[in-house]
């Protein structure tokens, strides 16, 4: 990964922004026709965001970068069913459906929504 960054740190101009969004909420909120069904389980996926912050950490230390901004927004995403819900979040890096929701998802009707935690970070190239 240090070598990623070091790659985009040398393609951008002095000044220059990196911008780095990633969902970090340890369980996301699922919902079926408005009702609370449960909440999706994100541990495998939050390791592996610990493994780029710790990357990232190792640039803003060898004065590649430096953090001028960060902020956290709620994100809600919204399926047209709880079939459709299940086939995108299914897919999901990282993050397990657990049984219980999977089975409400496939079997309920309305429409479905995941709510999450996104972290907006903005680094400057140095």
């Amino acid at each position: 990964m240090v070598d990623a960054l070091t790659c985009i740190h040398a393609a951008l101009v002095p000044g220059g922004a990196l911008v780095d969004t990633q969902p970090v909420s340890r369980r996301e909120r699922v919902a079926l026709a408005g009702e609370p069904i449960g909440e999706l389980e994100d541990d495998e996926w939050l390791e592996m965001v610990a493994a780029v912050d710790a990357e990232l950490e190792a640039t803003l230390a060898a004065g590649l970068f430096e953090l001028r901004h960060e902020e956290r927004y709620g994100v809600m995403h919204e399926f047209g069913s709880g079939a459709e819900c299940l086939d995108v979040v299914g897919a999901w890096v990282g993050t397990h459906v657990p049984s219980e929701v999977a089975d409400r998802l496939a079997h309920g009707s309305g429409r479905a929504t995941v709510e999450h935690e996104v972290r907006l970070r903005l680094f400057g190239r140095r």
